[in-house]
């Protein structure tokens, strides 16, 4: 999965941080990204990146230094990274079958040239034959139940993953509805701060627009 830097990275500090952890990291990452601090002869771009990083420290602490502020965020952000999640599990669990039906046309395959080799074998050697045809379908057999016992074992732990990742997405969603009452200029900031978040981790929206776009399929498929 790939990773992107959310305001926690920014300031280098973990999501369950304190505020004066959170305080902190804001005045040391203050000191060490101030643009006035770059040499006169800088180029304009790295007195560009210099500025945006600032903005992102400032923009990081203003955040998670607002208890309502970030509970709307932490929402925001744990069900960005469930869903990421969730769907790096459905893609490894199709990729897990096509593996084990790639694998089984194969054993199927070198089966039946076998049992063609076999049938163009001399009719002297028919008795001897018969004895390492049978001790081959025994192998054969012990291997499919063994590799079959494998895929089942790893389809049941990868479908498990995928109804807990489910289940944090539903608590996540619910924590999100849970928020305390707040003013409609908080649900302005929220919704800024939602977009901001999208803006640092362009991935994340990129998953969000082709979620819509398969929904969007769908209904249009069902009315159809």
């Amino acid at each position: 999965m790939a990773t992107s830097r959310s305001f926690y990275d920014i300031l280098g500090v973990t999501q369950d941080a304190s505020f004066d952890a959170v305080r902190k990291a804001y005045k040391r990452k203050v000191l060490q990204t101030h643009p006035d601090k770059l040499p006169q002869n800088v180029s304009t771009y790295q007195r560009q990146r210099a500025e945006a990083l600032f903005r992102d420290v400032r923009a990081a602490f203003d955040v998670l230094s607002d208890p309502a502020k970030r509970k709307v965020y932490d929402n925001g952000l744990n069900y960005i990274r469930g869903r990421a999640y969730h769907d790096e599990l459905q893609a490894k669990l199709a990729k897990e079958r096509e593996e084990w039906s790639k694998q089984a046309a194969q054993r199927h395959t070198e089966r039946m040239q076998a049992m063609r080799n076999e049938s163009r074998a001399s009719q002297f050697a028919r008795q001897e034959q018969q004895r390492a045809r049978a001790e081959s379908q025994q192998r054969y057999q012990e291997r499919m139940k063994q590799a079959e016992e494998r895929y089942r074992e790893e389809v049941r732990i990868l479908e498990e993953q995928i109804h807990v990742s489910r289940e944090q997405m539903r608590q996540s969603r619910e924590a999100m509805r849970e928020v305390p009452p707040v003013t409609t200029q908080t649900y302005v900031e929220a919704d800024e701060m939602l977009r901001e978040l999208r803006k640092l981790n362009p991935e994340w929206e990129a998953r969000r627009h082709a979620a819509l776009q398969r929904q969007a399929a769908r209904m249009h498929t069902s009315r159809s």
